[in-house]
């Protein structure tokens, strides 16, 4: 009996023993899990990136794009100013194609390019009057005097050409080869054989008229000159205002010669009617400058097997000769000294 008690009591105590030892391990297994989760959480996802990159990584990647939106609103707003710009251009080829037509025109010659062989050839004409001025050295007054009137003329034909154009634009005038005379053509300014100028012609001459009026004050006399060292440099004095009459090749020369000085002579009553204070304007012989003269087909400025050739030369020239001096005595040295000349012309003594 006693046997089999103390066989239950060991066997109690094995069980006691198991349980302790599970209880043990159950508890260390726990303790292990709490230490787990404590690490856990302090441990983030991806630690092997520092945050502080990934941060400056987000605003990168937003700041590109950003300027990406930038750029393409930029784009979005240059293609129409570049087309706007490429407007822009193409009008101003257009103008200078239409100038170059004109200039073309003005000086009667057919092509572009020799208008600009033209215009050079004009330029180095220019340059030998200044080289002629230069090189004078005042050992031949008369020479340097009439070099500086001739530089002075062509400056009065330009300004004079400006402001007609300024007040019509659709006349078509022009400055002759030699700088000394305006050139009125084309423009059906005169039909084929008739000396009877056109309605729209009349009405230009006579804005032509008042326009010369305002100019030739200032250099020529009269009781309208208004001669000043301001406008007239060079002391420069009209000696004469030539109306020219032209012709084109149609019909016979003397009849072409006749008819050209009908159309002069109609300018001139044209002219004289809507400005008759031109009659007043006086050389340094008292003699109106205002004169009229007839070249028939003589002095053609365009080539009449082309369109429009026949019609330019049916025209009028406005020409301006200039005083020259006869001898150093008789050149003014400023416009104070004009009494002495004008004296001395009169006087007989000087021609």
């Amino acid at each position: 009996m006693r046997h089999a008690v103390r066989q239950r009591s060991e066997e109690e105590d094995e069980e006691s023993v198991f349980v302790s030892m599970t209880d043990m391990t159950v508890s260390f297994l726990f303790i292990v899990m709490i230490l787990l989760a404590f690490f856990a959480t302090q441990i983030a996802p991806g630690e092997t990136v520092p945050k502080e990159l990934l941060d400056e990584r987000d605003a990168h990647v937003a700041q590109l794009i950003e300027e990406l939106q930038s750029y393409r609103s930029e784009e979005n707003s240059l293609i129409p100013r570049l087309q706007s710009e490429n407007q822009i251009l193409q009008s101003r080829v257009q103008e200078l194609e239409v100038t170059l037509q004109a200039i073309t025109q003005e000086l009667g010659i057919p092509e572009a390019n020799d208008a600009v062989e033209k215009i050079a050839q004009l330029r180095l004409e220019l340059s030998r009057l200044h080289e002629i001025l230069a090189n004078s050295g005042g050992e031949n007054r008369i020479e340097r005097y009439n070099t500086l009137v001739s530089i002075q003329r062509a400056q009065i034909l330009q300004d004079l050409r400006d402001r007609i154009v300024a007040a019509d634009p659709s006349i078509e005038v022009g400055i002759s080869r030699d700088q000394d005379a305006l050139q009125f053509k084309g423009d059906g300014l005169f039909a084929s054989g008739s000396p009877v100028p056109s309605r729209q012609g009349r009405e230009k001459m006579r804005l032509i008229a008042e326009i010369l009026r305002d100019v030739i004050g200032c250099i020529s006399f009269g009781e309208r000159s208004n001669i000043e060292q301001s406008c007239n440099e060079h002391i420069a004095i009209l000696d004469a205002l030539q109306i020219e009459g032209h012709a084109d090749s149609d019909g016979l020369d003397v009849s072409n010669m006749d008819l050209s000085a009908q159309r002069g002579s109609a300018i001139y009553r044209e002219m004289i009617s809507a400005s008759p204070d031109l009659l007043e304007f006086v050389n340094f012989k008292t003699q109106p400058v205002l004169s009229v003269a007839g070249y028939g087909e003589g002095r053609p400025i365009a080539d009449e097997t082309l369109p429009g050739g026949k019609d330019a030369n049916r025209r009028i020239d406005i020409r301006f000769i200039m005083f020259s001096p006869a001898d150093e005595e008789s050149i003014p040295a400023d416009v104070s000294d004009l009494s002495r000349i004008r004296d001395l012309l009169l006087s007989g003594e000087r021609l």
